[in-house]
């Protein structure tokens, strides 16, 4: 590999499929920074990519959207950041002029960019991203827990706090208590809830959230509906349910796990349509709110990586799996099949 070339995992679609490549080492422009990588998180869009699931990007293009890693070079115009700055990269990055960025929904800009999902992304030796979306990492701050703070963390985080708004000594109920439920019951416990729930098909998903934090967690059969058991032990219902699925009917789970006045945040990303699973009447009556949230603010990043610089949360000890560059593929795989039980799966690049 030549000095100016460096390794990327690039998604070509059809039959090639994802492919390591040997392509130029990233330039930065006047307002970009090159950021080396240290580590990325594997997420489940990544998964759905290779799944069928349309790549914003033109392909081919390297996946990979959790990273964080060493300034390596900065462009003419940055002056807030130098060469060996410790930085996590956020996700999203709103046009920053339209009505919705300015109303506090970056992520929802219809012009939003994000590497390894509209332009190259970290798995690879060095991304090129705009100034503009890196956060500091703190002393003390593993680059593979900033990693996986970036959206794994973050994303359950907003949900939570931002679009759920939740308040002191409310119940929460997660459903799906893999990486995302994981992180959102140890989370809904720092922020305040009085007692969260976990539901799951797996057994050793819910002891991870038992160890997490959940107060009670309730196995259910694959094609069973949970509400009831979310019903029954909360008393009437839970104030906030947060579903990290992102399947009908987990969603329609969530809807009928709600005490009157409860809201529904749907974090979990399907391409079916979602499924209220109650009569309208009911719905109207019980004043209830199903919300969509996705990904975060770039204060959320900053937020967590905070709580995790206090050790409120260990977001460490939701690795299940640590993977060089090589082997991508593997640790996408086993994050498709669930295949040992993968927890938070993260590729780690370099010394």
């Amino acid at each position: 590999m030549s000095p100016r070339s460096m390794r990327a995992a690039r998604f070509h679609g059809g039959s090639i499929g994802l492919r390591i490549d040997e392509v130029p080492w990233p330039e930065p422009g006047p307002q970009d920074v090159v950021v080396r990588v240290r580590a990325c998180g594997i997420c489940g869009s990544d998964v759905h990519f290779l799944e069928g699931m349309p790549v914003p990007a033109p392909l081919p293009v390297t996946l990979g959207h959790e990273p964080a890693g060493i300034v390596e070079a900065i462009g003419s115009e940055v002056r807030d950041w130098k060469p060996g700055d410790r930085v996590a990269v956020h996700l999203g990055i709103g046009c920053g002029s339209c009505a919705t960025c300015k109303g506090d929904n970056p992520t929802a800009c219809r012009q939003i960019r994000s590497p390894g999902l509209h332009f190259d992304g970290a798995f690879a030796d060095a991304i090129r991203v705009p100034q503009s979306c890196l956060v500091r990492v703190p002393d003390g701050v593993s680059l593979t827990a900033a990693a996986l703070a970036t959206d794994c963390v973050t994303s359950p985080f907003h949900a939570l706090r931002c679009r759920g708004r939740l308040a002191p000594g409310e119940t929460v109920a997660v459903i799906g208590a893999g990486g995302l439920g994981l992180m959102a019951v140890s989370l809904a416990r720092v922020l305040g809830a009085a007692r969260v729930l976990a539901v799951d098909l797996s057994p050793v998903a819910l002891e991870r959230a038992r160890k997490a934090g959940a107060d009670e967690c309730i196995q259910i059969r694959k094609g069973e509906d949970a509400a009831p058991q979310l019903q029954l032990r909360t008393g009437g219902g839970a104030d906030l349910a947060i579903e990290c699925v992102g399947i009908p009917e987990t969603v329609s789970t969530g809807v009928c796990s709600l005490r009157p006045g409860g809201r529904l945040v749907v974090v979990g990303v399907g391409m079916q349509p979602p499924r209220i699973g109650l009569p309208q009447a009911l719905f109207c009556v019980g004043e209830l709110s199903v919300i969509g949230s996705f990904a975060s603010h770039i204060g959320d990043l900053a937020e967590v990586l905070r709580l995790e610089a206090e050790r409120r949360i260990d977001i460490d000890a939701a690795i299940s799996h640590r993977l060089p560059l090589e082997r991508v593929g593997e640790g996408l795989e086993m994050l498709r099949s669930r295949s040992q039980e993968p927890q938070r799966i993260v590729v780690e690049i370099g010394p």
